[in-house]
């Protein structure tokens, strides 16, 4: 049986990232957790694929002109789950002793993924999972999830899950991780603002 604290300090993150530069947004990522974890915070919880940034030019104006456009720098700014950026970010939550919820873009063979790890206070990934039906035009850029890995974790403040955007209106979705007995929820979304990126 799991004995859980009873009260949890947590930090959301609502910032910009450095636009298709991954290890630029993992620096700044680093740079939050240590705040969060100065002002006493247990979790931090980033955006949808923060890592490199959400790739808004799918949405906006002609979708087949903003992939012509930024697609391959794309590609080539999405993380492995082995990368380095992704153990440095496990090293700075060890270090500060905070659970991490990051959002990125995950490469894996040709496919990109909308992907999900959290990482607890020891700088172990418990959870690494994948975005199980990108929404819309996200499927130009994006592959779909296989749902095995809608689940929660035991962390110490409690039953933690995760997921991204529009699945929270998925229904049954949701109920697998009622069903499941989570107590915190991640909801990590994108920034809702047009977003034209430069040249």
């Amino acid at each position: 049986m799991v004995t859980y604290t009873n009260k949890l300090r947590a930090a959301t993150v609502q910032a910009e990232p450095v636009w298709f530069d991954a290890a630029a947004t993992v620096e700044k990522a680093i740079s939050l957790i240590r705040e969060a974890s100065a002002n006493n915070a247990q979790l931090i919880a980033f955006p949808e694929v923060f890592i490199p940034g959400y790739p808004y030019h799918i949405w906006l104006d002609s979708p087949y002109a903003g992939m012509g456009k930024f697609a391959v720098r794309y590609h080539e700014q999405s993380l492995s789950i082995d990368s380095p950026l992704i153990i440095k970010l496990r090293e700075a939550a060890a270090a500060n002793s905070i659970c991490v919820v990051m959002g990125f873009s995950e490469r894996d063979g040709g496919s990109l993924y909308m992907s999900q790890i959290i990482i607890n206070e020891s700088g172990t990934i418990v959870a690494h999972r994948r975005k199980l039906k990108p929404t819309h035009v996200e499927r130009t850029v994006f592959g779909e999830g296989d749902g095995s890995d809608i689940a929660v974790y035991d962390l110490p403040f409690g039953r933690v899950g995760a997921l991204n955007c529009w699945e929270h209106f998925q229904t049954l979705t949701k109920y697998a991780m009622f069903a499941m007995h989570e107590q915190i929820h991640i909801a990590a979304w994108p920034g809702m603002s047009l977003y034209q990126p430069n040249e």
